[in-house]
């Protein structure tokens, strides 16, 4: 869209930071409903997104209830029993002001009972927990209805032998060491989630 500078003197902008923060999203995902034509907006000749605030008005009306904006947020389950981790889990993803929702358990059975009830959008798990381990939690959850839709992470300092040993793990699961957390990679991972939520 080409629009003379004259003409957007006069035109009350928003950057998509401002949008991204407005609606609790991410930057990207405003670029993609920009891309996609559902915010009406352009690129300036230094490649700065620019979206008219009554566009957003109107974008933000249609999409309405809070409920339908939780939507765009991405659900994650963290199960692990080391106060400390959850800690440090917290901290991370609540620095990177992604739209994340996250909730802790402690061991495989509450894992499972939150996985059916919820159907997140992301488990996290230990291997190494008490009650139930996270081997039992992960062979339990292959009954349940959408389990092949969640994307899995499984962050453990257990060596690849060992696991196998115990019987590997399913199919299409992250595997990350623990010295440390490699938390840059679990950011891309979630951001992609969030994109997808967007694009769906």
């Amino acid at each position: 869209m080409s629009i003379k500078k004259s003409a957007l003197k006069t035109l009350d902008l928003m950057t998509t930071s401002d949008v991204a923060k407005a609606l609790g999203v991410t930057v990207r995902s405003v670029q993609l409903w920009v891309e996609q034509g559902a915010l009406e907006g352009w690129k300036t000749p230094g490649g700065h997104r620019r979206i008219t605030r009554a566009s957003f008005e109107k974008f933000n009306a249609n999409i309405g209830s809070t409920e339908n904006k939780a939507t765009t947020r991405l659900n994650v389950v963290v199960v692990e029993d080391s106060l400390a981790m959850q800690k440090l889990y917290r901290m991370t993803i609540e620095s990177w002001q992604l739209p994340i929702d996250v909730k802790f358990v402690s061991n495989g059975c509450e894992g499972i009972i939150y996985v059916s009830q919820h159907m997140p959008d992301l488990l996290i798990t230990d291997l190494k927990m008490p009650e139930m381990d996270g081997f039992a939690m992960l062979k339990s959850l292959r009954d349940v209805d959408d389990f092949s839709k969640m994307a899995i992470v499984v962050v453990t300092g257990m060596q690849a032998q060992e696991i196998e040993e115990k019987g590997g793990l399913p199919k299409g699961v992250r595997l990350y060491g623990k010295s440390p957390v490699p938390f840059w990679e679990m950011r891309e991972l979630m951001q992609g989630l969030i994109d997808r939520k967007l694009e769906a």
